[in-house]
C-alpha cells in the first residue's frame, strides 16, 4: 500500500507507482542510484586487487608494453577497471574495443579491428587489412599518440584467432610497440593460454593481473563508497550489521553486491523503511537465492 508521503512524491514527479525503481534514490536522499550494474568508473572502490589492476593497466598502456592480460570471475569488476583506466588516459589514446568474439575467424577479427579504428579502403585480402592498420599505427606514433586494442571476453576466441592477435603484436618499430593489446576474460582464458599451441602468445604477455573478489572486511567500505558517490551516507541507508549478509550472498562478487543492494533499497522504499534493517536484507537475499536455484540459467547470468 502506498503511503501519503510516497503518493505525494510520485505526484510531484509525474511518475506513477510503476516507476518506483526511479524513485527510491529520492526516498533515501541520494542523487542517483548507488548500485547500478553499469560499469561506471566513478563508483570503482579501490580495493587492493583493483588498485593493482588499475596500476598494471595504466603502466602497461602508457609504457607501451604490448600485451596485457586481465582476468577475473564474472562480475569481479574487469570492465569497470578498464573504463577507469581509459578515463585516466583521456585523449592520449585511441581505443578499439572488440566484443562478441565467439567462433570468430582470424580475418573477421581483423575486419572488426579495422572497423573499430574507423579505417576505410579497398580491403581485398588479409594483407590489405594489415597494411592499412600498420600505416595507421605509424602515423599515430609519429603524432606521439598511443593506440590500444581491447579484446573483451577473449576466452571465447579460438586458437587461430588468438594466434592472429599475437601476430598483431608484431606491428612495431625497432624501439616501440605500435599497438597495446589488452586481453580480458574469465579464468577459462588462463587455461586456454596454457595450451602449448599458444605458448608464443603466452610468452608475449608483459603484464597480467587477476581481479580477486572482495574480502569480508571489504564489503563495508565498498557499500560506503558506492553510497557516498551517489550522494548519501551509509548510516542513513543501512542499519549496522548488514555486511555479513551481503558477503554471504555475493561471496565478494561486486556485481552480486550491487544486485542485492539495488533490490533491497527498492523493497525498503516500497515498504517505507529506512534505514534498511538486517532482517530485510536477509529476507531479500534468501528470496533471490531461492529464485536462482529455481532458474539455474538465470542465476548464472546474474552471477
Amino acid at each position: 500500500m502506498w503511503s501519503i508521503e510516497k503518493k505525494e512524491k510520485l505526484a510531484g514527479s509525474g511518475l506513477g507507482p510503476g516507476d518506483a525503481d526511479a524513485m527510491y534514490e529520492h526516498f533515501f536522499g541520494l542523487d542517483e542510484i548507488p548500485f547500478s550494474l553499469t560499469p561506471d568508473p566513478r563508483f570503482l572502490w579501490p580495493s587492493e586487487t583493483h588498485q593493482e589492476g588499475l596500476a598494471s593497466l595504466y603502466y602497461g598502456i602508457t609504457r607501451r608494453k604490448g600485451f596485457i592480460l586481465l582476468t577475473g570471475e564474472v562480475g569481479a569488476g574487469k570492465t569497470t577497471l578498464l573504463r577507469a583506466t581509459l578515463a585516466r588516459l583521456k585523449r592520449e589514446i585511441d581505443v578499439a574495443l572488440v566484443i562478441n568474439t565467439a567462433d570468430m575467424e582470424p580475418v573477421d577479427l581483423l575486419k572488426l579491428v579495422v572497423t573499430e579504428f574507423r579505417l576505410t579502403g579497398n580491403f581485398a585480402s588479409k594483407a590489405d587489412y594489415i597494411i592499412a592498420l600498420n600505416n595507421f599505427l605509424l602515423e599515430r606514433l609519429r603524432m606521439g599518440l598511443n593506440t590500444v586494442l581491447i579484446i573483451d571476453e577473449a576466452q571465447n576466441l579460438g586458437t587461430k584467432a588468438l594466434e592472429e592477435v599475437r601476430l598483431l603484436s608484431n606491428l612495431e618499430t625497432e624501439t616501440e610497440k605500435l599497438l597495446q593489446i589488452v586481453l580480458t576474460g574469465q579464468p577459462e582464458l588462463l587455461r586456454k593460454l596454457a595450451d602449448p599451441a599458444l605458448r608464443q602468445l603466452r610468452q608475449r604477455i608483459a603484464l597480467e593481473h587477476h581481479v580477486e573478489t572482495l574480502r569480508p572486511n571489504e564489503i563495508a567500505p565498498y557499500l560506503e563508497h558506492r553510497i557516498a558517490t551517489a550522494g548519501g551516507r551509509i548510516e542513513n541507508i543501512f542499519a549496522p550489521g548488514v555486511e555479513p549478509v551481503f558477503y554471504d550472498f555475493s561471496q565478494g562478487c561486486p556485481r552480486l553486491v550491487n544486485l542485492l543492494g539495488d533490490r533491497v533499497l527498492l523493497a525498503a522504499f516500497a515498504q517505507d523503511i529506512r534505514p534498511v534493517p538486517v532482517a530485510l536484507v536477509e529476507q531479500k537475499a534468501k528470496s533471490m537465492l531461492e529464485a536462482q536455484r529455481a532458474r539455474p540459467s538465470d542465476a548464472n547470468d546474474e552471477r
